[in-house]
């Protein structure tokens, strides 16, 4: 007759089981705890920062055009030879010497004006433009300012508008995006904080387009200014940057 089954005592088969029970539950939270932190490995904080560098001119540029006009064209030539001695002079006494004058490629043109009874008149123009470098802006601008004058005394002359150029604009540029970016850490640190987190290194940053604009202007422009109408100017830079998260 065969032998009944021996079942296990009792408190053994309460440590086994509590025994399995402690292994499941730590196993979940170990488990629980890796996703957890690998779900915050990614975690990133995009930020835009912006700064601006004021900036001022050191060199002018200014074009200046004279003419002659005859119903030949050799008078013409000379019209013009008188018109650019004249206004050398004029150029020379505001004070800016031959060195700052570059003349461009005299241009000609015929100009046909019909009058009545099938009849026309035909007259040629000779044209030089002087273009002018400086870094005397002070005496460029004066001069700019007197060329009405040679106009009342029947000098054929025509001004651009003053062309004002930083050479140091490239630096400015640096330095603004420089500026920029530590203006995208600072908001980032700020908001990283007040949400309870730390702030991690930057992972990417985009720059972008650099306005150039006069003193204080509030215009933008998708794809980017660059003025030369005023003396002093502001570089402004945008950037986006990202940064790790950590909690």
């Amino acid at each position: 007759m065969a032998r009944p089954r021996r079942l296990p005592d009792l408190p053994e088969l309460f440590l086994g089981l509590l025994s399995i029970g402690i292994a499941v539950v730590l196993t979940a939270r170990i488990v629980s705890g890796t996703i957890h932190a690998r779900s915050h490995i990614h975690d990133t904080i995009s930020v835009t920062g912006s700064a601006r560098k004021p900036i001022s001119s050191d060199l002018v540029r200014w074009s200046v055009s004279v003419a002659g006009e005859a119903a030949k064209p050799t008078v013409a030539a000379r019209q013009l030879r008188a018109e650019t001695r004249t206004l050398r002079v004029y150029l020379k006494g505001e004070g800016i010497p031959n060195e700052a004058i570059t003349p461009s490629v005299v241009t000609s043109e015929q100009n046909v004006i019909q009058l009545p009874h099938h009849r026309r008149r035909v007259t040629y123009r000779v044209t030089q433009r002087l273009d002018i470098s400086s870094r005397r802006i002070d005496v460029v601008e004066r001069a700019s300012t007197g060329v009405g004058g040679l106009i009342e005394r029947g000098v054929r002359v025509s001004a651009e508008p003053l062309e004002y150029i930083s050479t140091e604009l490239t630096k400015a540029k640096l330095d603004a995006l420089a500026a920029a970016t530590e203006d995208a850490r600072r908001r980032a640190e700020i908001l990283v904080k007040g949400l309870g987190g730390k702030l991690g290194p930057m992972r990417s940053t985009s720059l972008g387009v650099y306005q150039i604009t006069p003193r204080d202007s509030t215009d933008v422009s998708d794809y980017g200014i660059n003025d030369t109408s005023s003396r002093e100017k502001d570089v402004n830079a945008v950037v986006t940057a990202t940064f790790a998260v950590s909690r």
